[in-house]
């Protein structure tokens, strides 16, 4: 028995084996005239705040203040919704173009609504002696999310609803290279692939800075971690589809010198410390060139005075 069962170990461990060292290509097979549409999410959780609510005489802002921002902030940005469109560029096939549009329900004028709002601004701040009482504050945050939520749809709505712009080759090489960080960022989590065959288990980088500090922080020590990889290939149904893992960090710590922190609350004595992580799966599918599904989370952690803290955004994909 155990001669008759040899042969055919072998030959498991040889079609594995081959498996492993297949090379496997990632590209983007979107048809001429069609655009590939995706629900996307990016929902906004905080977690934990760095900051304290003990007022400092020397900041121009109290702890509370910092508070109604960061949740005002927050509330904004969990219920509004996206959508990403993927297109073949018209001048070139071998580019695809990338646009992420803010669903707007709104069906009044946003130019109309923006000169509205900005006139009631004015009123509001001519107002003298309006003191709200203690027991408005809640009602007060929640409006003031409104405002903010409204007057960035109006303006997001003045630009078609646009909020993302980029390219990329059909084999996921970033072009668009001139916007900002943060838009490059998010176009290289969601839609950068290896523009070379790789096999499973082959990790490649993504195209990515997550922090970003200017001339006033000094750095003692940092630490980066960009690996992508395919963990196994899923063959079913006549589909074939890569399960794609990523996992991309980033740390910073220094001492931040900037002789206006002090108004913002910044301890000068204090370390500054910058952490943010990326951790997805994604499933591609190979023959149809295409996201069937992707699941990330970045967590964000600081104690960088206004927005310290912990955070995470949860991003999907659907299509």
């Amino acid at each position: 028995m155990k001669i008759q069962t040899l042969p055919f170990l072998l030959l498991l461990s040889t079609l594995a084996f081959s498996q492993t060292k297949e090379k496997i290509s990632l590209e983007w097979k979107i048809p001429k005239n069609d655009t590939l549409k995706y629900k996307t999410t990016m929902n906004v959780i905080r977690l934990e705040s760095e900051v304290s609510n003990t007022n400092d005489s020397t900041s121009i802002f109290s702890g509370e203040a910092f508070e109604k921002i960061k949740e005002s902030l927050s509330e904004f940005n969990s219920d509004i919704k996206y959508q990403t469109n993927l297109f073949v560029n018209k001048n070139d096939e071998k580019q695809i173009d990338v646009e992420m549009l803010m669903f707007n329900d709104e069906e009044d004028n946003a130019a109309e609504k923006l000169k509205e709002m900005i006139t009631q601004l004015k009123v509001e701040n001519q107002k003298e002696g309006k003191k709200k009482k203690s027991k408005d504050k809640i009602d007060e945050t929640e409006e003031d999310s409104l405002s903010f939520k409204n007057l960035y749809k109006d303006l997001v709505k003045l630009n078609g609803n646009v909020v993302l712009r980029g390219r990329i080759t059909t084999g996921g090489e970033i072009i668009s290279t001139y916007y900002k960080n943060a838009q490059k960022n998010l176009l290289s989590v969601l839609f950068e692939l290896p523009n070379r065959k790789v096999e499973i288990g082959e990790k490649w980088k993504l195209n990515i800075s997550l922090i970003e500090m200017d001339q006033n922080f000094v750095c003692d020590s940092l630490s980066k971690e960009n690996a992508v990889h395919i963990e196994e290939i899923i063959e079913k149904e006549g589909e074939k589809i890569a399960v794609i893992k990523y996992n991309i960090s980033e740390y910073v710590i220094g001492d931040f010198n900037n002789p206006m922190g002090g108004l913002f609350g910044i301890d000068s004595n204090k370390k500054t410390f910058m952490k943010i992580s990326h951790i997805a799966t994604g499933y591609f599918s190979i023959l149809q060139g295409k996201w069937i599904n992707y699941e990330g989370t970045m967590e964000i952690e600081s104690n960088f005075s206004m927005f310290g803290g912990k955070s995470k955004t949860e991003f999907k994909l659907i299509e």
